[in-house]
């Protein structure tokens, strides 16, 4: 993008720029807005978790999504991308992938427990 100011030589309409917001979705508590949009989430809980030599390491659990208006074949996108299950700093998911692992979960926890037999 070039830096350097412009200048007017016409009048802009005011119908030629138009804004456009999505509403939150239902299970954010917060948002913040990004570079080229928006962003909603929801953190469940911080769980945590026995890191190196026994130290307890925090691991936030959260929802998120972002609304993106971008620039693609010469038209402006709106795209709302997520939601997604984020574990940690490291680990993010679909709801269908967090679904499964939520299952799998709770399979060995059950036959650890000695009720999956």
């Amino acid at each position: 993008m070039d830096d350097k100011p412009t200048t007017a030589q016409a009048a802009v309409a005011d119908d030629s720029i138009q804004v456009v917001r999505w509403d939150a979705p239902a299970w954010a508590s917060r948002g913040l807005e990004v570079e080229g949009g928006w962003l909603h989430a929801y953190e469940a809980r911080v769980v945590p978790l026995e890191g190196d030599e026994g130290a307890e390491r925090p691991c936030p659990v959260r929802l998120e999504c972002t609304d993106l208006a971008y620039a693609e074949g010469g038209q402006t996108v709106l795209r709302r991308f997520g939601p997604r299950v984020f574990i940690g700093d490291t680990t993010q998911l679909s709801l269908a992938e967090a679904r499964r692992l939520v299952a799998a979960l709770g399979e060995v926890i059950e036959r650890a427990e000695g009720s999956g037999r």
